[in-house]
């Protein structure tokens, strides 16, 4: 009778835990939050006290917490989804099951997932409202007012809801027993606080949570809530004798009441209202600040936007009058632009000259912006003012023409006509636009005195005056005097003679004696042993000979034709001269007369007629020869050996003099010693313009000779390009191979180039035709096209043979120049066809619409791109690879900033320090001509654009560096800078001779302090831009002229766009390479006069003469340069540094840097300078610099390797062209071609990375893994991007992921889970994002059915994603993980695969193959089971490999998660499996805990089996009083799973006995790892310790590959003593401390433990490493030539 009583008692209270469950389930269907927790409480009450007989009820609680805590994490998620779209005001539909699931239910929050997931979208709750009102600010700031009132209305409604929801969540978390407090509720709530308090009485929120009502209710829903709820806790109610909830609800109503009117909320407004009411005084602030800092282009944008403020007059009530509003901008915007006309004529009347500039800037700029508006801006800028001008300039010039009538009424009128011409110069000097005019009236003047006998006389005193100043004249006169001195050639003599006498002419013996060199043998460099007695007996030969011959010469009368042939006669009798032999005595000593020859002509052209004409005066007419000076003339008699006499050879050789000291003279006499003597002379540098400056200096000298056609100045690159013209046009060759005209070209053409080329094997590199610079690096490419038709292929200007070409270098630079070593030049067919047009149209329309990108199979289905099959048959590879090219360019038009000519209709780009419009950047530039077209920009639209739609296509490169000059003469200002690495390089030029000369100034005025305030380092933006700003104006206020170089114009304009830069007044000017060529030489002229700032990029610290003229400026230190960056060549940093004190003039130098570039660029750690005395910081720099060139030098070496082996095929494919060979030429382009196609490096590369991931039940143990696998790949410094960007650091990759779970073909609606955005793509950039959903998806793999899965099924579904973005970027890969085979592929094993006949969708191996090829899709496999998956990995390999499309022979790479045999797992892990030794308390204390203990262990066990570590070993000591052995070096599929238990005291000294003893005994295979666990305190830790500090030092010795003790040491609970356990952890440097609060922390603390070391994790850098190499492998086979 008992025992049915007790299985009736059971029954019922089973029955009730069963109705508990189901009241339970259907509370959290219908969100009853409050009656689910009701339900849990009774279940966990039942099995609190009959858990022993009622043991459904503790499941069915277990059941219900995870089906509730599973919805909040959906509800979190879709929250998550809302708050990252544009729908975020959904989130109130969600809202209230988010909040009551957190404040009833105290489990979600107690889970460490539920609490992540709280917080996380309370954080995206912050982040959109706070994004959202950053965006209302900014869309205000850029006037985007119909933007401005969209987000305003939805920023309300959403900021709406939060402040009544989420505060009052805020408020009652607070309040909350269970919920922890949380800074995301707490920032909302400041937020709304401060934006949307309007309406709401959020002061009060504390008596509004009691009640449970929201802050903007009003007195009747107090007055309701407050009904309700005194019921419900009322005492009469409840039947308790407790009050305090009654009462709390009454004072709260009460307190209301009383207060809420107080707040006056009807007569707040609604968010945003005082913005938008003062919006009409914020616009004209701000109107008035971009005047002030002349920002014209922005006050445009403003008026172009003003009539969209009517959008927002509905926004406040009463409505704004944007009316009102409009016309005060406008007034304002008005009277800005009519008081720059009048200062106009103010200041032209004051002769304000400067201020006058500035105006007429202002009002050009404003017509460009403003001239649509002609209420505002009624006529252009130059009405009145130009005509007022130039009247005055011929009023000026006719004024200084009369004082010229006689020699008498201009020295009496001397002042006067020295006023007149100031006058004019200051217009010249001040107003650039006047300037032409004034210049011609200045001429006009000037050449209408040289009509008198009298006048050049007159002239250079007047210009010796102007040069030399007057005491009476103010500064600006002074300044403007010199400058007119330095405009006007009538002035040359002056300034020569100013050269002569500032160039110390030291004796020629002091200068021989102060010149070293150095040459090259083998690895090091030795000291130059110089003849100077020799030198400096050819320096007095020419010495006397110079003078003789000019004074013979200088005579008006003289006949100079006869020293031209006197001094060609002497050249004549050494021919024939070869560099290899010959120069012997005799010819040497003919040397300095030849010299001296050349420089008498040079002397006599260049001044003599100067002379002749002051030659009254023999002291002043001396001064005005342009002669050479002492160590011109030494070094010219050193290159050509005069300093060697044992030698018989002219030797390549380099010597250094400093720069703007004369090179230009020295290369210009050196090119017409060589040109007599039977040699071509080639003057190169790295500037076209230095180059035709350099030419015109000796111009007339090799005109007199006769041996033009022998000397040519070019850049460096310009020389392989000569030299491959010889051979024939590639370019019209190319095109009749396309059009399959070959061979119709004359055979005795070709038999004429046959005999006139050279062969390939030559090294020597020959071209003609369309010439193309390229840059391999990225991609740029310089056309410098020669129309011919397409018969004209063969050149006949072949260039003479018979004379040996010497290389005249000016700055050795060039040759380590971007545009030269490792880089190549390409020769362009130019394919224009009416449907190549059509294509890049087609193109273009659909990237402008903004429609998906557009794909090869669109373009081929287009009727153009059948037409073109036809024209070019037999070159479908060409077209298809030129589209895929178009296709990706077409989105990156602007990714290069281009420029274009509105008078010419042409767009370029910036190289070196000016804008080159024969440099494109592929189907970039060609969009870029369509993209002005449509932007209305193009004059001739129609011919520009059929100039410019064509294929460029690349059809030969050349290497510039391929070239053989018989030997190498050059100066140059930096050879002492040059490395290891540039040594080399010359030596490969045979250049092994390098000597340095003394300045002809002296000692150098050039101050740069390196251990003190020359060096700044700047550690954020903010502070480096205001710390160029400070040495600015300081330098200004000493009445200094300063210029600024920053690397690059992004740099650039990071400053002038702070607000640093506007400080700096209107006494600035930017020297960029965008602004005209007069515009330049203005700013350059400008830059070196008191009180000027110049801010510049880079490439103007070459070759720009800053050339100080200023006195007031030398009196007070010279100009100052600031370097705002650290070169990566010294060179570079040499030649900055030259643009200061110049020509023996002062000046100084100083380096501002920011210290993340120095970190990012150079390597150097953050705190570098913060460990290194200030006195060395320039030394750590250079370091830096030099380790970073050390690998700037192994890439440009493997550049040249890559542009050699170009050049090679080239010339092979040119030789078969030439040859008329149409099958050879054919097949040897199609290579060169693929090779060409891969140097065009993008700059930006975009990746798609999708991973598919097996979540059915197998997959279980690896849940961990594959989330961990993802997170490395991913993110942090293993993830793939990190190891891209050190593969390819000039490139810039993006990627996007997609992810997709997938089960078994019977799982139906389950079988794919897919993350899809709201536009229906499947890949985000967002990282966190990706892994969040791969975490989710694998919390409960499930499904599966058979052994084999749908592998082909996920495959496939992947590869046909076609969402707007899927599948669009260059490069896609695909990422499969699984533990299973693929159904149709299992080897034919029984019962593991239930479709292995048939797919239900027909998927084989073959189709899923030629799914993943068509997308270019390439597959890794990544396996946990690599034996049940490889027959299924060989299948699909083999088809892909052998795919009809895929000439590459691209592979599927698979990868082995886990070891294939257990036994391998020791291996993996370095050799050496674990002998893991718990040590544990099980004293009395523990009592109440053992179980959770043992269960943690459990769980460290479990762990080890998913790592695969089978051939680990464990041993448990368990201790109280005593300790004992319970598990003794069991391996992990034998270990136990329980651990009985004892409960007495505590002594620490006999476990930590028995551990030593089993570590001491661990297997030579094994290391041992001991884990000591306790939540006491013993009177032996001290000993304890001891023992384990014993075994430590005995470790090494005894165990085999071991360093310290793995020693884990954990304190358990609130009563263990850490002073004691942290003891025992320090025994071992291995040793570590932690803590844990409860068995659930101390079981992590264990798993912690078990991971360390994991087969997984060991493959986690492995799998990231592979795919990542797989991506170079395939960006190596696209891009790397």
């Amino acid at each position: 009778t008992s025992r049915t009583t007790y299985e009736n008692k059971v029954r019922k209270f089973h029955i009730n835990a069963l109705d508990q469950s189901s009241r339970g389930t259907k509370a959290l269907e219908n969100s009853n939050y409050c009656m689910l927790q009701d339900c849990i409480d009774i279940l966990d009450l039942t099995d609190r006290h009959l858990g022993k007989h009622i043991p459904i009820a503790s499941r069915e609680s277990e059941s219900l917490k995870k089906r509730a805590l599973g919805v909040f994490i959906d509800i979190c998620k879709k929250a998550h989804v809302l708050l990252e779209s544009d729908n975020r005001n959904a989130i109130e539909k969600i809202f209230r099951d988010y909040r009551d699931s957190v404040l009833y239910l105290p489990f979600i929050t107690a889970s460490d997932e539920g609490k992540k997931a709280f917080h996380l979208t309370n954080q995206l709750m912050h982040d959109a409202i706070a994004k959202d009102i950053s965006d209302l600010k900014q869309f205000m700031e850029s006037f985007d007012f119909a933007k401005f009132r969209s987000k305003v209305i939805s920023t309300r409604e959403f900021g709406g809801f939060l402040a009544d929801h989420c505060t009052l969540l805020y408020e009652r978390v607070k309040t909350s027993e269970h919920v922890e407090a949380d800074q995301w509720l707490d920032a909302i709530f400041n937020l709304c606080y401060e934006h949307f308090s309007q309406c709401r009485s959020l002061n009060l929120i504390e008596y509004f949570a009691i009640l449970d009502i929201l802050p903007s209710s009003n007195q009747r829903d107090i007055e309701k809530a407050y009904r309700s709820l005194s019921k419900r806790y009322h005492p009469d109610k409840t039947g308790k004798n407790d009050s305090t909830m009654f009462r709390k609800v009454k004072e709260a109503r009460d307190y209301l009441v009383e207060n809420i009117n107080k707040t006056q909320r009807g007569d707040a407004g609604r968010p945003f209202d005082v913005m938008i009411n003062e919006i009409g005084s914020m616009l004209r602030e701000r109107a008035k600040s971009l005047f002030e800092q002349q920002c014209y282009d922005k006050v445009g944008t403003l008026l172009f936007r003003l009539d969209d403020l009517k959008l927002l007059d509905d926004l406040v009530a009463p409505n704004l009058d944007h009316s009102d509003t409009i016309n005060e901008i406008k007034t304002l915007i008005r009277g800005y632009v009519k008081q720059a006309r009048v200062d106009v004529d103010s200041n032209w009347s004051d002769r304000n000259y400067r201020s006058l500039n500035e105006n007429i800037s202002d009002l050009k700029e404003m017509e460009k912006y403003f001239k649509a508006y002609p209420d505002i801006y009624s006529s252009s800028w130059n009405s009145g003012i130009v005509q007022t001008v130039e009247e005055e300039i011929e009023s000026l010039g006719q004024r200084a023409c009369s004082y010229l009538g006689s020699h008498h009424t201009a020295k009496e009128n001397r002042d006067n006509f020295r006023r007149c011409f100031l006058d004019m110069g200051h217009v010249l000097v001040e107003l650039p636009f006047f300037k032409d005019i004034t210049k011609s009236v200045m001429c006009d003047v000037l050449e209408s005195c040289l009509v008198h006998d009298w006048g050049y006389s007159f002239l250079f005193e007047f210009g010796l005056c102007l040069q030399r100043g007057d005491e009476s004249e103010s500064e600006i006169d002074s300044q403007v005097a010199q400058l007119i001195v330095a405009e006007f050639s009538h002035f040359k003599e002056v300034l020569t003679m100013v050269w002569n006498e500032e160039t110390s002419q030291k004796p020629a013996e002091d200068t021989v004696h102060s010149i070293r060199g150095q040459y090259r043998k083998g690895e090091s460099m030795g000291e130059l042993q110089i003849e100077r007695d020799g030198l400096l007996e050819s320096f007095q030969s020419f010495e006397a000979q110079y003078k003789k011959l000019l004074g013979e010469y200088i005579n008006p009368n003289a006949d100079v034709k006869a020293l031209i042939q006197k001094t060609a006669a002497i050249a004549n009798k050494l021919k024939p001269l070869s560099c290899d032999s010959g120069w012997n005595e005799e010819v040497k000593g003919q040397i300095p007369y030849i010299l001296a020859g050349v420089f008498t002509i040079f002397t006599v052209r260049r001044s003599g007629e100067s002379y002749n004409r002051l030659s009254d005066n023999s002291e002043m007419s001396t001064k005005m020869l342009m002669k050479p000076h002492n160590i011109q003339v030494l070094t010219l008699l050193s290159l050509f050996g005069c300093g060697s006499p044992s030698s018989i050879s002219l030797d390549s050789q380099l010597m250094q003099i400093r720069t703007g000291e004369g090179k230009s003279m020295i290369l210009g006499a050196a090119a017409v010693v060589l040109a007599l003597l039977g040699f071509k002379a080639r003057c190169v540098c790295y500037s076209e313009y230095l180059s035709e400056r350099d030419f015109g200096l000796f111009r007339d000298v090799f005109d007199d000779f006769k041996i033009m056609e022998y000397v040519k100045y070019s850049k460096i690159t310009t020389l392989s390009e000569d030299n491959t013209k010889a051979k024939g046009d590639i370019r019209a060759l190319t095109e009749n191979l396309l059009y399959g005209k070959l061979e119709r070209v004359a055979s005795a053409s070709t038999a004429k180039i046959s005999q006139t080329s050279v062969a390939s094997s030559t090294g020597d590199i020959v071209v003609a035709g369309s010439t193309v610079g390229t840059n391999a690096a990225d991609g740029v490419v310089e056309f410098d096209v020669v129309s011919k038709s397409t018969n004209d292929c063969l050149s006949d200007d072949i260039l003479s043979l018979d004379r040996t070409e010497i290389l005249l270098v000016d700055e050795v630079d060039v040759f380590f120049g971007s545009e030269f070593y490792g880089q190549t030049y390409n020769q362009v067919a130019q394919l224009k066809e009416p449907e190549i047009t059509d294509i890049l149209n087609h193109i273009w329309i659909a990237n402008k619409r903004g429609e998906r990108k557009q794909r090869l199979a669109d373009i081929r289905a287009l009727p153009a791109y059948s037409h073109l099959l036809t024209k070019f048959d037999g070159f479908k590879y060409i077209l298809d690879s030129e589209i895929s090219l178009m296709i990706d360019q077409v989105r990156r038009v602007d990714e290069e900033p281009y420029y274009l000519d509105r008078n010419t209709d042409r767009i370029g780009y910036k190289v070196m320090d000016s804008i080159s419009y024969e440099v494109t950047y592929g189907y970039r530039t060609v969009f870029a001509y369509l993209q002005e077209a449509d932007k209305g920009n193009l004059k001739e639209s129609d011919k520009a654009l059929a100039s410019a739609l064509f294929i460029p296509l690349s059809c030969g490169q050349f290497s510039y560096a391929n070239i053989s000059p018989k030997r190498i003469l050059g100066v140059s200002g930096t050879l002492s800078a040059l490395g290891k690495y540039e040594h080399e390089v010359l030596a490969k030029y045979v250049v092994d001779t390098f000597m340095y000369v003394p300045s002809v100034y002296g000692e150098s005025n050039f101050q740069f302090d390196k251990g003190g305030d020359g060096i700044r380092i700047e550690t954020n933006v903010s502070n480096y831009h205001h710390s160029i700003t400070d040495q600015i104006q300081l330098m200004t206020k000493q009445k200094r002229s300063v210029v600024v170089f920053f690397q690059n114009n992004a740099r650039l304009k990071d400053f002038t766009s702070s607000s640093f830069y506007h400080k700096l007044g209107r006494q600035k000017k930017l020297l960029t390479e965008d602004i005209s060529n007069n515009d330049k030489e203005f700013v350059i002229s400008k830059a070196a006069t008191v009180g000027q700032v110049t801010i510049s990029t880079a490439v103007f610290g070459r070759g720009t003469d800053f050339f100080c003229k200023d006195e007031t400026i030398q009196r007070n230190g010279g100009v100052h340069v600031i370097q705002a960056f650290l070169s990566e060549e010294e060179s570079e940093e040499i030649q900055i540094q030259g643009r200061t004190a110049r020509q023996g003039k002062k000046g100084s130098y100083q380096m501002i840097l920011l210290n993340s570039d120095l970190e990012e660029q150079f390597g150097l750690a953050k705190d570098w300078k913060d460990n290194n005395a200030k006195k060395d910081w320039y030394d750590c720099l250079s370091n830096a610099r030099e380790k970073h060139r050390d690998a700037v030098c192994e890439k440009i070496e493997a550049n040249l390797a890559i542009a050699t082996e170009k050049d090679c095929n080239t010339h092979r494919y040119f030789d078969a062209l030439l040859a008329r060979d149409k099958n050879a030429a054919s097949n040897i382009f199609s290579d060169i071609y693929t090779s060409f196609k891969k140097g065009f490096i993008p700059s930006s590369i975009e990746l798609e990375l999708a991973f598919l991931i097996d979540i059915t039940g197998s997959m279980a143990p690896y849940a961990h893994a594959v989330v961990a696998t993802i997170k490395t790949m991913l993110t942090g410094s293993g993830s793939i991007l990190s190891k891209l960007n050190i593969k390819f650091p000039d490139i810039e990759f993006h990627l996007r992921v997609g992810a997709m779970g997938f089960r078994d073909i019977d799982d139906g609606s389950e079988q794919f889970v897919e993350r899809i955005s709201n536009e229906g793509g499947h890949f985000v950039d967002n990282d966190a994002f990706s892994i969040g959903f791969v975490d989710s998806i694998l919390q409960k793999p499930s499904g599966g059915g058979d052994i084999a899965e749908d592998l082909l099924g996920a495959i496939d579904r992947s590869a046909r994603w076609s969402g707007p973005d899927d599948w669009t970027s260059m490069i896609k890969f695909m990422l499969l993980l699984t533990d299973a085979p693929a159904h149709g592929c299992c080897a034919n094993v029984p019962n593991v695969d239930n479709y292995s006949v048939r797919h239900p969708c027909g998927l084989t191996p073959e189709s899923v193959a030629d799914s993943l090829i068509k997308n270019d899709i390439d597959l890794f496999i990544c396996s946990y089971n690599p034996a049940a998956t490889s027959h299924t990995e060989k299948e699909l390999a083999m088809k892909y490999l052998s795919h009809k499309d895929n000439p590459e022979l691209r592979e599927i790479t698979a990868i082995p998660m886990v070891p294939g045999t257990h036994s391998q797992s020791t291996e993996a892990l370095g050799g050496h499996g674990q002998h893991i030794i718990f040590v544990l308390d099980q004293s009395g204390s523990m009592q109440h805990s053992w179980p959770g203990v043992v269960a943690a262990y459990n769980g460290y066990i479990t762990r080890l089996r998913q790592n695969q570590r089978y051939s680990d070993l464990v041993s448990v000591v368990q201790f109280d009083s005593a300790a004992m052995v319970t598990v003794e070096k069991k391996s992990i599929s034998n270990v136990p799973s329980a651990l009985g238990y004892g409960g007495r005291g505590t002594s620490f000294l006999p476990a930590a006995a028995r551990a030593c003893a089993l570590a001491m005994s661990t297997p030579s295979t094994h290391t041992p790892s001991i884990v000591f666990m306790s939540d006491g305190e013993a009177g032996d830790a001290n000993e304890a310790a001891t023992r384990f500090s014993q075994l430590n030092n005995s470790f090494q010795g005894h165990i085999a590959n071991a360093n310290e003790l793995d020693l884990n040491v954990i304190a358990f609970g609130s009563g263990a003593s850490h002073e004691q356990l942290k003891k025992i952890a320090s025994s071992s440097r291995n040793g570590k401390f932690q803590m844990s609060a409860d068995t659930a922390e101390l079981s992590n603390i264990f798993v912690q433990i078990a991971d360390k070391g994991q087969v997984v994790n060991l493959l986690e850098a492995e799998i990231g490493k592979r795919i990542s190499d797989a991506v170079s492998d395939r960006l190596a086979l696209e891009y790397v030539r």
